[in-house]
């Protein structure tokens, strides 16, 4: 029974890159051949991580729009089906960011705007401790070491889920918590530090 489950897994690969091969030589039918045959699955797995069908409708485009304009590289390719599926989850994460960002400068935008001062002393302080509060948060950002860091951006800034960091680094939810507990503990020790 689990030689059957091997034999088909073997196949399927083996057609993707057959898939892949034909793509790279200019074949769109071949790339309709893999669109049809993964964006359920896709759809399935955008759907996950971004509840706007519209938006996983638009990146799915964008991941079959990618593979063609590159399809000279797709030889390089080892498991089309992963490197799909990993690009599509990079695409979503992508454009999370950029809106976070983006909700970042205008909730700043908006809290200026909403405590406005007319007193030109008042907002000279005011820009000289936020620009001082940011200075010291980075500097106890950097403290942490890298792999944590990177866990710990994912999780308090991209809003991501134990689970998730640990889908897409391929590492186990246990060493994703291991690397958040590092990140807490350097900087409650810079906080305490600092007082």
């Amino acid at each position: 029974m689990n030689d059957s489950i091997n034999i088909k897994v073997h196949k399927e690969k083996g057609e993707d890159i057959q898939l892949f091969e034909q793509i790279a030589l200019g074949s769109k039918s071949a790339l309709e051949h893999f669109y049809v045959k993964y964006y359920k699955y896709l759809s399935r797995f955008a759907a996950s991580y971004e509840s706007d069908s519209y938006l996983v409708e638009e990146k799915i485009s964008d991941v079959f729009l990618y593979l063609w304009e590159n399809r000279e590289t797709l030889l390089e390719i080892n498991s089309p089906k992963v490197y799909v599926f990993t690009m599509l989850k990079n695409m979503l994460f992508q454009h999370k960011k950029k809106l976070k960002t983006q909700a970042i400068s205008f909730d700043y935008a908006v809290f200026q705007d909403k405590y406005y001062s007319e007193n030109i002393e008042e907002q000279i302080i005011l820009s000289e401790q936020e620009h001082q509060l940011q200075k010291d948060l980075l500097l106890i950002i950097n403290k942490i070491p890298a792999g944590s860091r990177r866990i710990f951006e994912m999780n308090r800034v991209d809003g991501l889920r134990y689970r998730q960091i640990a889908e897409i680094l391929n590492i186990s939810v246990r060493t994703v918590e291991n690397h958040m507990s590092i990140a807490l503990r350097t900087i409650n020790k810079m906080l305490i530090q600092r007082k």
